[in-house]
């Protein structure tokens, strides 16, 4: 509708509701507090301004671009940029961040110790992941199966194994006593998945957990 068309409307819109009401309804009408009426087309001008679509605020329009920028890392959106800036920091990142800077090797075996964790026989209890700032923990009816993290560029599991156990601590398996950790405390055995030998070990000990 042309603007003239639009005012022609709205007058005899006008004129309808003064007889109905028994006065003159103009300036009764959310328009006209925008009405300017040194203008021609008063009306219609005032109504396409009520109408006109608003400007969004300058913060808005930038938070709107920073989630067009965003990335996604284990369902987690981050920005590159900033996860770039906090590492050359020496910031602490988080573990989706880590994982989302990791090589597709890291990637890789991630998802393999994953399938491995949560995969589960028909009818028993299922392991579920939580990602948390840390780590990936597995849990199973409440109690922790295991904790998956990133730590520099290495990828390490804990269980909640013995780590000093005679069967751990023949050589051929490799690991840190982490208990004194509070994080730990419940998985104390951590295990570090750097080759794909470490990888198979990695597997073993978590058909063990399981």
């Amino acid at each position: 509708m042309d603007k003239l068309a639009l005012q022609v409307r709205l007058d005899q819109q006008k004129w309808i509701d003064s007889v109905n009401n028994h006065r003159d309804m103009c300036g009764a009408y959310d328009y006209c507090a925008f009405c300017d009426k040194a203008l021609d087309l008063p009306c219609a001008t005032a109504y396409e301004k009520m109408n006109a679509p608003k400007k969004q605020p300058k913060r808005f329009v930038e938070e709107q671009e920073d989630v067009l920028s965003l990335d996604s890392s284990l369902g987690k959106r981050f920005n590159y940029d900033k996860v770039m800036a906090k590492k050359a920091a020496r910031k602490s990142l988080t573990f989706a961040e880590k994982y989302a800077l990791s090589n597709d090797i890291i990637k890789e075996r991630y998802a393999i110790l994953k399938d491995a964790l949560t995969t589960t026989p028909k009818g028993t209890p299922k392991i579920k992941s939580r990602i948390s700032k840390q780590c990936d923990t597995y849990r199973r009816d409440g109690d922790i199966v295991a904790k998956v993290t990133i730590i520099g560029t290495s990828l390490r599991v804990n269980l909640p194994l013995d780590p000093y156990a005679a069967e751990f601590c023949d050589g051929k398996t490799p690991h840190v006593a982490t208990g004194h950790k509070k994080v730990y405390e419940e998985v104390p055995f951590q295990f570090k998945v750097n080759s794909k030998l470490a990888l198979k070990r990695a597997l073993a000990l978590i058909e063990l957990v399981k």
